[in-house]
């Protein structure tokens, strides 16, 4: 007999600790609601959390600590943290185990080796893409997790354009789940005070996701504000902001609360540089939560979804580097609000017939229900 999702036993893992991230900060509790047993290890790279605690009826397991983030330091850490992480996975039985990224998956595909535990792999962030990973070192990289992905059960990616590997069998494995917003429009006030034009970047604060770029246009707008949210490493990009008369950074914002921004913002700015593989195959959150928000995006065009971006009329596009057309494009933008309303309205509806968060929650039910009955659980 078919069993039931509360009979499974679940462990997340990945290479950071599993609160404050866009996608996990969904994941988790959407999972836990399914009455999963469920429970998550990872890694505590501000030295944040107690070893062992619960959180909202889940069980969390910091492994491994220490070396932070965007720096070199990570380098020496992944190692390490790699070590801990498989005999962690060998001494600790799960009926499943979903493992996030390349720092989570290969430990637990070489785990699979000895325990025969099977395993999700769930690929946010591609490893082999990134533009800081050196040719060689990418290369390898990228067969361990052509490997790491011919031994998962199934494969989870944001887009299709992440779909990798030429083997039919091992392409039907991938599953689609797309970076998706809650909605969380119903708690926000109808009528919200009246302000500037205002620009909201969340997420990844660096220099490679066009922030540099948008305190220039900025600068050169002086009745625009601009908003940021989110991880905020880079000192100089800091003192920018800091010293910018119309951009105020608010902080690393629980995830309800981030979102809830995108109603006090006429424009939801992502940028990519073009620099590197993974980059240009971005698949924002941000572009399900400016939908959800009804609220116009704006990306560079390098970006292949661009393209996508387009075709919905759901957003404008300009060139990463360009700065003198940002600021004419934004201008445009600011000149026009009934325009950009009529794209936001069309982005509302594209999150409603698909792009919503529970639309993808019901792919995780689907894909953790087939899981029990090919494992005859």
């Amino acid at each position: 007999m078919r069993g039931k999702l509360p009979d499974l036993k679940l462990l997340i893992i990945a290479a950071y600790e599993g609160i404050g991230g866009a996608h996990l900060d969904k994941l988790i509790p959407s999972l836990h609601s399914m009455g999963i047993r469920l429970a998550f290890a990872g890694w505590d790279r501000s030295r944040r959390y107690p070893d062992r605690f619960a959180k909202d009826g889940v069980s969390f397991q910091m492994i491994f600590k220490g070396f932070g983030f965007e720096n070199r330091s990570v380098a020496l850490g992944l190692p390490w943290w790699m070590i801990k992480s498989w005999f962690y996975l060998c001494k600790n039985r799960y009926d499943c185990v979903m493992a996030l990224d390349f720092g989570a998956g290969l430990p637990m595909a070489v785990a699979n080796l000895l325990t025969g535990v099977p395993y999700i792999y769930n690929i946010r962030d591609n490893f082999a893409m990134r533009k800081s990973t050196p040719k060689k070192l990418a290369l390898l990289i990228q067969k361990l997790d052509d490997w790491v992905i011919s031994r998962a059960y199934k494969v989870i990616i944001p887009d299709e354009n992440r779909i990798t590997g030429n083997d039919p069998l091992v392409r039907k494995k991938f599953v689609i789940v797309r970076n998706c917003a809650i909605d969380v429009s119903a708690s926000v006030p109808a009528c919200l005070p009246s302000r500037p034009f205002t620009i909201y970047a969340m997420g990844y604060l660096t220099g490679d996701r066009g922030i540099g770029i948008l305190l220039e246009a900025a600068r050169r707008l002086p009745m625009i504000r601009v908003l940021l949210a989110g991880n905020l490493y880079d000192k100089m990009l800091k003192d920018r902001i800091e010293q910018a008369e119309n951009a105020q950074y608010l902080g690393l914002l629980p995830p309800e609360e981030a979102l809830k921004y995108c109603f006090e913002s006429d424009l939801i700015f992502t940028y990519y540089s073009p620099d590197s593989d993974i980059n240009l195959r971005a698949v924002s959150n941000k572009w399900s939560d400016a939908m959800m928000a009804s609220k116009p995006i704006l990306l560079n065009e390098e970006v292949f979804k661009s393209t996508w971006i387009k075709q919905e009329d759901i957003g404008y596009l300009c060139p990463y580097g360009d700065v003198d057309r940002l600021v004419e494009l934004i201008d445009h933008i600011r000149s026009h609000p009934e325009e950009a309303c009529i794209k936001g309205e069309k982005g509302r509806k594209l999150y409603d017939s698909g792009y919503s968060w529970p639309a993808m929650e019901g792919r995780f039910r689907t894909l953790l229900e087939e899981f029990m009955t090919d494992h005859e659980m």
